[in-house]
This record gives C-alpha cells, sequence and structure tokens, in this order.
C-alpha cells in the first residue's frame, strides 16, 4: 500500500517537473515571444486596415398563403387520405401550391443570377450601368492579368471569331452561358443569400458590397424577381388554363353569334309562313341556339372561374423588414482581426519554443543514425 503511495507521489512530482520545466523554457524564450507577438499584431493591423471594406444589406418578407394551399401543406384530412390512394386537394396541389422549402432553390441557378446581372442599377455618381458591367469594372480593378490581355488581343482575336461562329450554330437554342458570363454568375452568387425560416415561415434576402447604395439596389433586385419567380411558379399552371378557356370561350362566342344572326334571319325571312318543314327547321335552329347558348354560359363561368382563382392563387409578399441602405459596415471587424493575429503569434512563438529542442534532438539522431 505505501510502495503505491510512493509510485504515484513519484510520477505527481515527475509531472510537475514536466510543467516547470516548459514553463522556464517559455521564461527563457519570453523576448522572442514579445517580438514574435508584437510581430504579428503589426501585421494583424496592416490585414485589418487592407482588407476591403464590405457593407450588408437586407429584408425579410413573407409569401402569404391562401387557406386550401394551407390545407394541403399541413396534410389532415389530404394526408390520411391519400394513405388510401385518394388526394383530396390534387388540384391544390398540383397547379398553385408551391413549397416555401423551394424558394431559396430558385437563387442557386444560374439562369436566376444571369437574368439579374443584365438590369441596371445606378452608382454614387448617379451614372446608369448593369450589374454585369458594374461587376466587370470590379473584376478588372482586382485582377490585372498582362499576358492573357496580350494573348486575348493578338491570337486570342482569330480563336475567339471562329469559336463564335461554331457556337452560334451548336449552341443556339440552349440556355448556354459563355465562359465570361459564368465567371460573372459565380462571383455575383457569392454577393448575396437568400435564407428561408422554416419555422417562422419568412424568406431573408441578404446582399453584400464595398458600396452600401449598391448592396440596397442589389437586395431590392434579388427580392423583386424572386418574387416574380415565385409568381410565375405559382401560377403557371392556371394561365395556362385561363388562356385555354379565353381562347374556347371566343371561338364558342362567334359560332353563337353567327347562329344568332341565322336564327333572326330565318325568322325575318319566313314571318308569315306556319307550314310544318318551317316549324321543324325553326325548332331544330332554336335546339341548337340553345345548345350553344348553354355551352356559352358554362364556357363564360369556366373563365370567370380561372380569373378569380388566378387571383386567389397569386401570392401576396408582406415586407416585415423594409431593405435600407446600412450606415455601418458588416466587414472588417478590425479589432477582432487584429485580436486573432496578437492571439496567434504568442501561439506559434510558444510552440516553436516547446518543440525546438524535441526537434533538433531527434533531427541530431537520425544524422548520427
Amino acid at each position: 500500500m505505501k510502495e503505491n503511495h510512493a509510485n504515484s507521489y513519484n510520477n505527481l512530482e515527475e509531472d510537475s517537473i514536466d510543467v516547470i520545466a516548459l514553463l522556464k523554457t517559455l521564461w527563457t524564450g519570453k523576448k522572442l515571444i514579445v517580438k514574435t507577438t508584437i510581430l504579428f499584431f503589426i501585421i494583424g493591423c496592416i490585414v485589418a486596415l487592407l482588407s476591403p471594406v464590405v457593407y450588408t444589406a437586407q429584408t425579410t418578407f413573407v409569401p402569404q398563403v391562401s387557406e386550401d394551399q394551407m390545407s394541403s401543406s399541413k396534410g389532415g384530412l389530404g394526408s390520411l387520405a391519400s394513405l388510401a390512394g385518394i388526394n383530396l386537394n390534387s388540384e391544390v396541389s398540383s397547379d398553385s401550391y408551391l413549397s416555401p422549402l423551394l424558394y431559396s432553390k430558385l437563387a442557386e441557378s444560374e439562369e436566376f443570377s444571369f437574368k439579374i446581372i443584365n438590369e441596371e442599377i445606378v452608382n454614387l455618381n448617379g451614372d446608369k450601368l448593369t450589374i454585369k458591367e458594374y461587376l466587370i469594372l470590379e473584376y478588372s480593378s482586382f485582377n490585372f492579368n498582362p499576358i492573357g490581355l496580350i494573348k486575348k488581343y493578338t491570337t486570342g482575336l482569330f480563336i475567339y471569331d471562329e469559336t463564335k461562329k461554331n457556337s452560334d450554330d451548336v449552341f443556339k437554342g440552349f440556355n448556354f452561358l459563355s465562359e465570361e458570363d459564368f465567371d460573372l454568375v459565380t462571383s455575383f452568387k457569392e454577393n448575396f443569400t437568400i435564407s428561408l425560416n422554416e419555422k417562422e415561415g419568412y424568406i431573408m434576402v441578404v446582399a453584400t458590397d464595398k458600396s452600401a447604395f449598391i448592396s440596397t439596389q442589389l437586395v431590392e433586385k434579388i427580392t423583386k424577381n424572386l418574387q416574380s419567380k415565385i409568381i410565375e411558379l405559382r401560377t403557371n399552371k392556371i394561365k395556362e388554363r385561363l388562356a385555354y378557356s379565353k381562347e374556347q370561350y371566343e371561338i364558342k362566342q362567334g359560332e353563337f353569334d353567327l347562329l344568332q344572326k341565322k336564327l333572326a334571319e330565318f325568322k325575318d325571312s319566313n314571318k308569315n309562313i306556319s307550314t310544318a318543314r318551317f316549324m321543324s327547321e325553326l325548332q331544330k335552329l332554336e335546339s341548337e341556339y340553345q345548345l350553344q347558348q348553354n355551352i356559352l354560359i358554362n364556357l363564360a363561368s369556366e373563365y370567370n372561374n380561372n380569373k378569380i382563382k388566378l387571383n386567389k392563387d397569386t401570392p401576396i409578399f408582406s415586407v416585415i423588414d423594409e431593405v435600407s441602405v446600412p450606415n455601418e459596415r458588416s466587414k472588417p471587424k478590425r479589432s477582432l482581426i487584429a485580436l486573432i493575429y496578437l492571439f496567434l503569434g504568442v501561439v506559434v512563438s510558444a510552440v516553436y519554443l516547446l518543440a525546438k529542442e524535441p526537434l533538433t534532438g531527434i533531427i541530431k539522431n537520425i544524422s548520427e543514425a
């Protein structure tokens, strides 16, 4: 028993000696730690000062959903009936309902971003330019490649003309982006995010830029295009039905007008005739007239119902947080950057001092072997 206590005491003493030895090593190299920390702090301050300023603008809105669509999305009797192979809300779910979970996915498509970058914005000088032109100016100011520039305007001219001629024929009719447009779209997509809060049911659009005014306009353009896309997807099928019912109504209206005119002319031309043949022809025309009138009434009812459904299914967006020009930058956090570099300087110098002797010994043993 005493031996166990003695062994544990010796182990504790060895551990204490190791800790003390490490602290002595750090204390001996305190000048190096101080110098390294100051150097890293200076580097951190330089990085913080040279880091580009970024402003963040945002808006929050809620897409209003009709009661029918809410009931279909939540399930209820519809979900129970679907287990038995019966869909009580098939028209609502298939025609107009678009899950809010898909809203943020719309912005991931290149087509969505490419459409936005071709829209106009205004800079602080009051000059109008497209987002694409703005991105090209920003990209060229930070990325200058003289070799690529020389190649572009020498041998690249001949290659460009040939490939352009071929691409116009091959990619005609396809949603094709050039390499330049794809790079711009990729760069643009890094400047904004669209997030959905599933619990609260709101959508947040956030955009960043070095200009507070530009970031605000980006949020407005993205939000407008996102809402338009949502409306388009939500009302696509009902619009097709509305157009079809309108077309059929107009066709039947023309046929009905001709039949009505024909019936009137027949009556006018045979006012004083009451033969059996006349009565039979009149009855035939009146029956056809009544049938066409009923069909026209039904088509008119369907057309009006589709118009009502279109108005009902067109989503309305309630803005919770209006976008405004940010007064303070979101990046860089200069004080935080300086503190991180300060801490990094302490860690790097301490690790160097503690690992110096063991590494030297290992290298020496390897060289001697």
